[in-house]
Formats: C-alpha cells, sequence, structure tokens
C-alpha cells in the first residue's frame, strides 16, 4: 500500500454530478486522470496503431466493464477550503483569462475551486483476490502519477494550469526502486528539465519500450513519445502560483486577440461569406465563440462538423520547486485535431461554414517562440 499526501499547487475545479456545484474530490476523476497518462505513456511504448493492444495493457492496471482493476484508488482526510471564481479573477487578469469557463451566466452560477495549498491523501493498494497481477499495475500506477503530478492536471481548466497537484509526502513502500521520485526535487528550472528527462526515461525503461514503434504523422491520441510530444520548462521562477499562471494568461491573451488572419477571417464569415482558409486559433482546442462588438454583437460558434468539443493539446502546468519558488512547464501533443475528413464548422445565422482543421503551426511555432521572447527562454525536455 502506498499512502500519498498530495497538495493542489493551483485552484481545482472539480464537482460532481453538477458541474456548478460545491467542489468535492472524488476517487474516480483521480483514477480517470491516471487512466489517461498511462494511455499515454503506453501509447509511446505501442504506438498509436494497436488499439486492442493498448485497450487491454490499460485494462491490466484501471480495469474495464468485464474485469476488476487489481489497483484500489481511495481518497481520505480531504477537508478542501473553497473559493469562487470571482476571487479568483479580482487577483490576476491572466488568471481569469484561463480560467474563464468558470464564469458565471446568465443561465448559471459561476464555478467554484479548491483552494491552492488544500491536502488530502490518496492511497494506491492491491485489490483483495487479485495481488498477483497487482505488482506490475501498481508500478504503472505510480508512472501514471507520477506523469500527473508533474506534468498534468485534475478537473476542469486543467489544461490551462488549474488542478495541479504534487505530492507533498509518500509513506508506505515504493512499489520499485528504479522508478522516478513522486516529489519534486528540483529546486531552479534547469534542474527541472533534467528531472523531466531522467524521469520519462525511467518510466519508459519501466515498460521496456519498442525503440522501432511507428506513428501516425499526427497522433490518433496524446502519446507521449518525442515523435509525437514536445514539453518546455519556462526558464524563470515565480513567488507563487498564481503568478505564474497570470504571467501565462495574460501573454495566451495578447497572442490570441484579434489576432490576424483569424479575425477577419471570421468576421467574413460571421457576415454570410465563406472562410476563406483555415482558423488556425482552432489548434488551441474546441468550441471558440468569436463575438464582434463591431458588427452589433453578432457571434459564431467555431466547433468541429462531428464533434462540438476537442481538447487543447498544449497543457500549461504549475510546478512549485523544491525551495518553494514556482515556475511553468508546457506539454504539447502532436495529435489529430479532428476525424479523419472533418472538417471544422463556423455556427452562424444562416447555414454554416465549413473549412479544413489548421496545423499546429499556431501552437508549436509562434506561440512557443512568444512565451519565450515574452516571459522567459524555454528549456526543451529532450533526450528521454
Amino acid at each position: 500500500m502506498l499512502i500519498l499526501k498530495l497538495e493542489t499547487v493551483t485552484p481545482l475545479f472539480l464537482a460532481g454530478a453538477d458541474p456548478r456545484g460545491a467542489p468535492e474530490l472524488r476517487a474516480a476523476s483521480v483514477r480517470g486522470a491516471l487512466r489517461y497518462w498511462l494511455r499515454a505513456l503506453l501509447g509511446g511504448a505501442l504506438g498509436d496503431q494497436n488499439l486492442d493492444a493498448l485497450r487491454e495493457a490499460e485494462a491490466a492496471v484501471f480495469g474495464s466493464t468485464d474485469n476488476a482493476s487489481p489497483v484500489v484508488v481511495r481518497i481520505r482526510d480531504s477537508y478542501p477550503q473553497i473559493e469562487s471564481f470571482s476571487e479568483l479573477a479580482e487577483k490576476r487578469p491572466g488568471i481569469s483569462y484561463l480560467f474563464f469557463a468558470a464564469r458565471g451566466t446568465r443561465n448559471e452560477p459561476e464555478r467554484s475551486a479548491i483552494k491552492a495549498g488544500s491536502l488530502f491523501e490518496l492511497v494506491l493498494s492491491k485489490r483483495v483476490g487479485l495481488e498477483e497481477a497487482g505488482d506490475q499495475a501498481l508500478h504503472r500506477a505510480y508512472a501514471a502519477l507520477w506523469l500527473l503530478t508533474h506534468l498534468g492536471g485534475l478537473g476542469a481548466r486543467s489544461r490551462r494550469g488549474a488542478g495541479n497537484l504534487q505530492v507533498a509526502q509518500v509513506s508506505g513502500k515504493i512499489p520499485n526502486s528504479a522508478l522516478p521520485p513522486l516529489q519534486v526535487q528540483a529546486d531552479t528550472p534547469e534542474k527541472l528539465q533534467t528531472e523531466l528527462q531522467d524521469g520519462l526515461k525511467k518510466l519508459k525503461e519501466m515498460l521496456e519500450v519498442n525503440t522501432s514503434v511507428s506513428f501516425s504523422s499526427t497522433s490518433t491520441f496524446d502519446v507521449l513519445h518525442p515523435e509525437t510530444c514536445k514539453m518546455w520548462v519556462v526558464d524563470k521562477t515565480f513567488d507563487s502560483w498564481d503568478q505564474a499562471l497570470d504571467a501565462i494568461g495574460k501573454q495566451m491573451q495578447r497572442f490570441r486577440n484579434r489576432r490576424p488572419p483569424d479575425y477577419q477571417n471570421v468576421k467574413d464569415a460571421v457576415q454570410g461569406r465563406p472562410l476563406t482558409q483555415p482558423v488556425k486559433r482552432a489548434a488551441f482546442g474546441l468550441p471558440i465563440v468569436f463575438y464582434y462588438r463591431s458588427l452589433g454583437g453578432r457571434k459564431g460558434t467555431l466547433e468541429g462538423e462531428r464533434h462540438c468539443r476537442r481538447a487543447s493539446p498544449l497543457i500549461i502546468r504549475v510546478i512549485r520547486l523544491a525551495n518553494g519558488k514556482y515556475t511553468l512547464v508546457l506539454t504539447f501533443f502532436r495529435a489529430q485535431l479532428l476525424d479523419s475528413n472533418e472538417q471544422l464548422k463556423l455556427k452562424r445565422q444562416g447555414p454554416p461554414a465549413l473549412v479544413s482543421p489548421p496545423d499546429f503551426s499556431l501552437i508549436e511555432e509562434d506561440f512557443v517562440r512568444e512565451v519565450g521572447n515574452q516571459i522567459a527562454p524555454l528549456l526543451e525536455v529532450t533526450t528521454w
């Protein structure tokens, strides 16, 4: 059994059946996040084509509709403090931009979050009766937790810096001494770059990754492999999590606001003309609502032809370093924006406008370069 004390580094938007209800920590949500990161890790070992093998390997850790998981995930000793979106937005405009989906609307109340600095216990253990299968499963669940607490987040807006968790204390026997430590050891961005590289190498060694594995030009799902994923550490420290998130939130807002050629391209289409070229901003995820005051408040909503939502391929993550300072990690997955032969659709007055999806150059080249120029140089995580 492994007992972990976890801390919310940034506010956590996580609710039950009512997404606008009171925040609550649930084991099922943590399990879902761990499953996502395990799938990404396994994809780096198996490739993105053999989905049957991937499902089998994933089910061997976290179960399926046919078989129980050998790993039990439990949460206990959770007594979080709560704060509203308005309280968060008052502090920093960049945070307000990143967390905008949590704001209130005419028809829905604003969301509340579990405050940064809240502590709770996460217990990982082997299921009674499945101990034989549990050893390897526990190793892989540990690996998924390392990824979640170094690269990802939990709950709503987790790809925009919300719900970042870190391990504050570990009790119990580490399932495999060759695995990287769960607690962040680095006290500078440069050391964090090395820590991420070394940790990812150890996870690959645990899986015995096939170096000859191949992928589609853009993978069919988020895959942790140097061919399909890039990571950068921002070479700057901040005194608090909100300073770090506010800096990149304001930078993202400046970068995306009225950016050509999207601004005029969509504005013309809202007025009834065709979309003349792919909407590059779609690379950040869907849906996107375009609102034009100059047109009397007319708007259009951009989504996929068959899928209204697409999570952002860019994950923004705050890390608290070992010395108490904070820095940022960017993870970019070069995975398909939409299904094959699926187009972007702009919903507007009248029939929708269709256009091909864009490539990822807006993120992979332009935005990353802007962050490096305007906030601090970026340290790319390589050789993993």
